[in-house]
């Protein structure tokens, strides 16, 4: 029993329960009815009403700045509030290495302008004068090489002739004795033989005499015994001929000899290299003065020409890496705030200095509502005031409207942009504005 009694009780909760939660449905659905009804309304009487939105005075050019690639900075060339000129360097990062190929670069491109222009212009009186001097003295190296190689070939014509001389000298050596110097020889044996017969059958007459060693008898036999004697020693000497010692020494003079042919022959190839090479170097110089007085080709004009473009893409291509570390003012105007300090690491992307030309400036909204802005329009006049300059309202024009929404903090608002005309001097970049704008 208590157990029905409980199902009954929890039926009824249950029922009352539900009947408050449809009665509360209906509630809220009448209330949204009456909101929405409301809410067309105040559309109704949005024409009537003054729309406001809050913004910030920013430059009508501005950016923020960063370099494109990474690095150390090495040097912040500005503070903030500088005015500065388009392409003025704003900051630097490390490039040392890129600044010296920048110098090789710059040099290069030089260079190939001078050999151009040097090109086109000809050459001068001096350098002709310079290349027929090297002709000359090239002419002169081929008279002297000329002249050396005729005293080799001297010196090898004079060894020669001393081999077929001491050649002679040997053979005349070694032929003797002949038939007529042995003939010769027994000739002079015979008349000293037939001199010695006289001169003792003279003696033999006288020989008697007790004086007879003081008379002329004695003496012309002494002299014709010793007469004999000396033609049969001319002749032993005659019939012995030349003695080794003798052969061996005319035969090394030939020798000798003969080892100045090789070395004066080997001096030939030598001096014909040397005509040569001084023929070829008067061939060049004759040539390079032939070219210098022809002046430059056309083929030589456009090779000069290849060159400096080739220069001038190297110093571009480093150059533009140069560029990569730096950062410059894209235009003219005021550095507004900067980022980064000498020694830290930054990298692409990172905003590291704020820029704007702060001499033209506007407004630009920053909580302008959805359901506001389909009043406003461009050229649409607006009052504007500043938390700056609470007592002064200025004057506004409406110059464009977003097309886009912007969501912040889950709000989606549309950003309108408002020129100011004669804003006041002291009011600054970032400063908090507030813009009524009446709707047409």
């Amino acid at each position: 029993m208590r157990r029905v009694i409980t199902w009954v009780l929890v039926i009824a909760v249950l029922a009352a329960v539900g009947w408050w939660g449809y009665t509360y449905y209906l509630e809220q659905q009448a209330a949204t009815l009456e909101a929405e009804a409301a809410a067309a309304a105040a559309l109704e009487q949005t024409p009537e009403q003054v729309i406001w939105a809050s913004g910030k005075l920013t430059p009508v050019t501005w950016a923020s700045l960063g370099p494109a690639t990474s690095g150390t900075v090495t040097a912040v060339h500005v503070a903030s509030g500088d005015w500065v000129a388009a392409g003025d360097l704003l900051l630097e990062m490390e490039n040392s290495v890129l600044q010296g190929q920048v110098a090789v670069a710059e040099a290069a491109v030089q260079e190939a302008t001078a050999a151009l222009a040097k090109l086109k212009a000809g050459a001068t009186p001096a350098e002709i004068a310079a290349v027929q001097a090297a002709v000359a003295a090239a002419r002169a190296q081929v008279a002297v090489a000329g002249a050396a190689l005729l005293e080799v070939q001297s010196a090898v014509e004079t060894a020669q002739a001393q081999v077929a001389q001491a050649q002679a000298q040997y053979a005349e050596a070694a032929s003797h004795p002949n038939a007529q110097e042995q003939v010769a020889a027994q000739a002079v044996i015979a008349q000293a033989e037939a001199g010695l017969k006289n001169a003792q059958a003279a003696y033999n007459i006288v020989k008697g005499d007790p004086a007879i060693g003081a008379m002329p008898q004695s003496l012309a036999l002494a002299q014709a015994t010793a007469n004999l004697e000396a033609a049969n020693a001319q002749q032993a000497a005659i019939l012995q001929g030349p003695s080794s010692a003798q052969l061996a020494v005319a035969a090394r003079a030939i020798d000798v000899a003969r080892a100045g042919v090789s070395t004066a022959e080997s001096r030939a190839p030598g001096a014909e290299a040397n005509v040569r090479a001084a023929m070829a170097q008067v061939a060049s110089a004759q040539a390079a003065l032939d070219r210098l007085l022809e002046g430059a080709t056309a083929e030589d004009i456009d090779m000069a020409e290849a060159r400096i473009a080739s220069a001038q893409a190297a110093l571009a291509s480093v150059t533009a890496q140069v560029r990569l570390t730096q950062v410059t003012a894209p235009f003219d105007g005021q550095v507004g705030a900067i980022n980064v300090r000498p020694g830290e690491i930054i990298n692409p992307g990172e905003a590291a200095i704020l820029f704007g030309d702060t001499h033209q400036m506007h407004i630009e909204t920053t909580d302008l509502r959805e359901t506001d802005v389909i009043y406003v329009q461009d050229g649409q006049t607006v009052e504007v005031t500043f938390d700056a300059l609470p007592d002064r309202v200025f004057t506004g024009v409406v110059t464009s409207v977003a097309p886009v929404s912007s969501a912040v903090q889950g709000s989606t608002n549309y950003t309108v942009d408002v020129d100011v005309a004669d804003l006041d001097p002291a009011l600054r970049w970032g400063m908090t504005a507030f813009v009524n704008i009446q709707p047409e």
